[in-house]
């Protein structure tokens, strides 16, 4: 006859031991990989999140709102730095800034303005001044010279001070 066989039922209990350990360890292993994936996605979230955030303020900031505010300075009358004569330059200033508030701010700082702007003119010469390009030269400095003297917005680069307008330009 055939023999029964106690040996498999011998058997099954010994690997049924082994199947419970290994499903503990693969719920362990799956519950750490789903952490360790959870904190990733996390950080990643709030680090790309932030960087979004700056950079929406940054175009805020860059883009103009409303129309521009004009600042009108006092006429210039400089001499200019011709070697063997005296030559004469009136220049009439209008700032362009973005508003009220950079308006109010360039006419606190006008006395360091128009000092700066005195100190600019009167180290141009009449070739410098005769060109387009000196002229355009000329505004990019007056900019710049206004935008470093007044605080403004630290975010901003441009300090609300758009632009630079000559409302008369003579040379004698």
């Amino acid at each position: 006859m055939a023999r029964v066989a106690p040996a498999p039922a011998a058997v099954a209990p010994e690997a049924a031991a082994p199947e419970k350990g290994s499903k503990k360890k693969l719920i362990l292993i799956l519950a750490i990989v789903l952490t360790v994936l959870a904190a990733g996605g996390a950080a990643a979230f709030f680090l790309l999140g932030s960087q979004g955030a700056e950079g929406d303020a940054e175009e805020k900031v860059e883009e103009p709102v409303g129309p521009p505010t004009f600042v009108v300075m006092d006429q210039f009358v400089v001499n200019l730095a011709e070697p063997d004569t005296t030559r004469y330059l009136q220049i009439g200033i209008t700032y362009e800034v973005s508003g009220p508030a950079q308006a109010e701010e360039i006419k606190n700082f006008t006395p360091v303005i128009r000092s700066r702007i005195l100190l600019v003119l009167s180290g141009k010469n009449v070739s410098n001044l005769t060109s387009i390009e000196g002229k355009q030269q000329l505004m990019d400095e007056l900019v710049d010279l206004a935008r470093v003297t007044i605080k403004g917005d630290p975010k901003d680069p441009t300090r609300g001070i758009r632009d630079v307008h000559f409302s008369s330009f003579v040379i004698q």
